[in-house]
């Protein structure tokens, strides 16, 4: 019942994955088809330069756009790629469970002889091998356009970010699934993690300018997926590992909420 019901979650999902997939490459090839005119155009520069300084840090800091990692790291990696996986994230995790419960499927599925639990965990590994398709099909299409345009960028490093990205989407992923497996609701699920990516990002994005929020920079998920600018220093292990150790204990704590919540109500 476990692999069907991981099989069949996928299935739902697979003409909306290929299109998220279609989509990253769209934009991975247009972005790196557009760089070497960006390059070469040197008042646009230094106009992009002379940007007030939270503008900077709100679309990304390191080498602004002088160099391919620096323009990558302005987009998409910076707001573009965090957005869109996070988005995704946020709204199967809210389904998970959430959406099971508001559509009147939920019953059905626990019918099944299925412990709780093992529906929480199909359901998570569904949504993010999900994710992992998505990671390779912009690894792939962002290789293959640095390939096919000249634009010299490490693959090991474009793989490092992009597996950066992939642990933020899931640390998001866990969250919206932990919310939705306490609530029961889809809309709470989706407004509390929007909520708290948007507020963190924010905080992520000004603490280098405001002293007084430096100190809550480390609570933000943002700050551990690129605050080193993976794509230009290379992955901070144990950035990826809190990450990793947020996505197990929301999870952990999905099962819990599950487990334990009276369905009745």
């Amino acid at each position: 019942m476990f692999a069907e019901l991981f099989r069949k979650t996928l299935r739902d999902q697979r003409w909306a994955l290929l299109g998220w997939a279609c989509g990253l490459a769209f934009i991975s090839l247009f972005l790196l088809y557009f760089y070497p005119f960006i390059s070469r155009a040197s008042e646009v520069l230094k106009v992009l330069d002379s940007l007030p300084p939270f503008i900077k840090n709100l679309v990304g800091k390191n080498n602004f756009m002088a160099t391919p990692e620096g323009f990558l790291n302005l987009q998409p990696f910076s707001i573009l790629a965090p957005l869109l996986f996070i988005v995704i994230a946020i709204g199967k995790g809210g389904d998970a469970t959430a959406g099971e419960e508001e559509r009147g499927t939920l019953d059905l599925l626990l019918s099944q002889p299925l412990p709780r639990w093992r529906l929480v965990l199909a359901k998570f590994t569904a949504d993010a091998a999900a994710l992992l398709f998505l990671a390779l099909a912009f690894w792939g299409s962002m290789a293959f356009g640095t390939w096919l345009f000249g634009v010299a960028v490490d693959w090991l490093r474009l793989a490092q970010v992009i597996f950066s990205l992939l642990l933020l989407g899931l640390t998001f992923l866990s969250m919206s699934l932990a919310i939705g497996c306490l609530s029961g609701k889809k809309k709470i699920a989706l407004g509390v993690s929007g909520g708290f990516a948007l507020v963190t990002y924010l905080i992520n994005a000004y603490a280098p300018m405001i002293e007084g929020l430096r100190p809550y920079r480390i609570f933000s998920p943002f700050y551990y997926y690129n605050g080193r600018a993976v794509l230009i220093n290379g992955l901070v292990i144990s950035h990826a590992l809190v990450l990793a150790g947020l996505t197990v204990v929301l999870f952990a704590a999905a099962i819990f909420f599950f487990s334990r919540r009276d369905l009745s109500t």
